[in-house]
């Protein structure tokens, strides 16, 4: 893998990258060894089911964040709006009404 062009460009959670591996392992080729090591990280440290992931992403881009902030929210789900703020640090408008909204949304895992 190392040296070769990917095939595009974009951002994803780890449940993204679940799902994309899981079908490429049940392809007739067997994964990279990259690709390998990458399905095993994220089958260890993905945080949430397709369904959260997907309700985070929506209710989080409704605030009008970035993919790449989004996708790094989802990846930590951090508690404390100090972690937040470190996230999206690169992000535009953000005062402590959206952090707290931040945290409030990605505290709502059971739902």
């Amino acid at each position: 893998m190392i040296g070769k062009r990917g095939e595009e460009k974009g951002v994803v959670t780890l449940f993204d990258v679940y799902d994309i591996l899981k079908e490429r392992k049940k392809g007739s080729n067997p994964l990279t060894y990259e690709q390998q090591l990458a399905f095993d990280y994220v089958e260890k440290f993905k945080l949430q089911t397709k369904q959260q992931s997907e309700k985070f992403k929506k209710e989080l881009s409704e605030l009008g964040m970035s993919e790449y902030a989004i996708a790094k929210l989802i990846e930590v789900m951090p508690k404390t709006a100090a972690l937040v703020k470190m996230i999206t640090l690169r992000e535009k408008d953000m005062d402590d009404e959206k952090v707290g909204k931040i945290i409030s949304i990605l505290n709502k895992k059971g739902n």
